[in-house]
C-alpha cells in the first residue's frame, strides 16, 4: 500500500508548489514539505530544486515520477482484483483512440464480448492525451493506440500498421491526377484534428519531415469528430488526411476519394498498449493475441 508521501509527492508534481499540493490535500505545507524530505531521506538523492524560482525535477525525481505513477495505476488494479475474488464477474475497463475506437472495433466488439463474456467490459474512446492520462492514473488497464507516443513508458505491442491517407470529395480536380505531390495542395482548404489528437500529431510531424506546416495550406479547419469531417469532404468544404481504417467504407462504395500523394506517405501503428504489470500478464497476452489477429 502506497503511502501519504507518495500522494504528496504525486501533488507537487502536478501542481509544481507545495502551497498548491497543501490546498489539494487539504493538509499544511510543513506537512508536505515533510513527506517529500522523508522521500528525499530513504532514498538518498534529492527529487526538487528550483530554478529561476520554478520547482524543478531533478534527475532522480524525474525517474521516481515515473516509476511511481506506474505503481499508483497498478494498486488501482490490485485493489480491483482483491475486491473481484468472489465475484462471478471481473473487471475489464481499457480505451482506444478516437479511429480505432469509432471505426477498427466496432465490426468485432461482439466477437469480443463473446471471447471475454466472464467479464463486466467497459470501453472508453477519446482522443491520444485523454486515453493515455486515463492509463497512468489507472482508470483503464489497457489502451489501443494510434499515432505517436513515448514507447519507453508503456508495455507496447504492435497490432498493425495503418495507412494515413488524404481523403476528398470524388469530384475533386486531384483525384485522377497522377503522380500528385505535397505542394500542389498549397491552395487546398484542409480539414484537420483538434489538438492532443493522434491523428493531428501524426499530420504534423509528417508535414515537419517534409519541411512543411498546417501553415502552408491555403486554409485549415478544426474539427474534432472524424465523421463530421467526413461529411463536409462530401460536401466539398475541403479535403483531410485521415487513418484508412475510418473511411474504408465511403470509398468502396464510392462516396469519398483517396488522392495518393507520390512523395508523402504515411503509415503509423496500432499499438496495445499498458503499463508494467505483472498482475495482468496473461489476461494482457490473451487480449493482445484477440486484437492482433481480429483488426488485421
Amino acid at each position: 500500500m502506497l503511502d501519504m508521501r507518495i500522494d504528496s509527492f504525486l501533488a507537487v508534481c502536478k501542481n509544481k508548489s507545495y502551497t498548491k499540493a497543501s490546498k489539494e490535500l487539504s493538509i499544511t505545507q510543513p506537512a508536505i514539505t515533510q513527506h517529500i524530505q522523508s522521500l528525499e531521506r530513504h532514498y538518498n538523492c534529492k527529487f526538487f530544486e528550483y530554478s529561476n524560482r520554478q520547482l524543478r525535477f531533478t534527475a532522480a525525481g524525474e525517474l521516481f515520477y515515473k516509476h511511481i505513477l506506474n505503481a499508483k495505476a497498478n494498486e488501482q488494479v490490485i485493489m480491483q482484483k482483491l475486491q473481484e475474488i468472489n465475484n462471478e464477474k471481473k473487471t475489464l475497463k481499457f480505451a482506444a483512440t478516437l479511429t480505432i475506437g469509432e471505426f477498427t472495433l466496432p465490426p468485432i466488439l461482439g466477437e469480443f464480448m463473446n471471447t471475454f463474456k466472464e467479464y463486466n467490459i467497459t470501453m472508453y474512446v477519446d482522443n491520444t492525451r485523454t486515453v493515455l492520462q486515463m492509463l497512468e492514473n489507472g482508470e483503464i488497464y489497457f489502451a489501443l493506440i494510434e499515432g505517436l507516443f513515448n514507447k519507453a513508458d508503456y508495455e507496447t505491442r504492435l497490432c498493425k500498421r495503418a495507412p494515413f491517407i488524404l481523403v476528398a470529395p470524388v469530384t475533386h480536380h486531384l483525384v485522377k491526377k497522377k503522380p500528385v505531390l505535397l505542394d500542389e495542395l498549397k491552395d487546398e482548404t484542409v480539414i484537420i484534428r483538434e489538438a492532443g489528437s493522434g491523428s493531428r500529431e501524426v499530420l504534423e510531424r509528417g508535414l515537419f519531415d517534409k519541411n512543411h506546416t498546417l501553415k502552408d495550406f491555403k486554409k485549415t479547419i478544426e474539427i474534432g469528430n472524424v465523421n463530421v469531417i467526413k461529411e463536409m469532404i462530401k460536401k466539398e468544404i475541403g479535403i483531410s488526411f485521415m487513418y484508412e481504417d475510418a473511411v474504408r467504407e465511403e470509398i468502396k462504395r464510392g462516396e469519398l476519394a483517396e488522392i495518393t500523394i507520390q512523395d508523402f506517405v504515411i503509415q503509423r501503428e496500432f499499438n496495445f498498449i499498458h503499463l508494467k504489470n505483472e498482475i495482468m500478464r496473461l489476461e494482457f497476452d490473451a487480449l493482445f493475441s484477440f486484437f492482433k489477429n481480429s483488426i488485421n
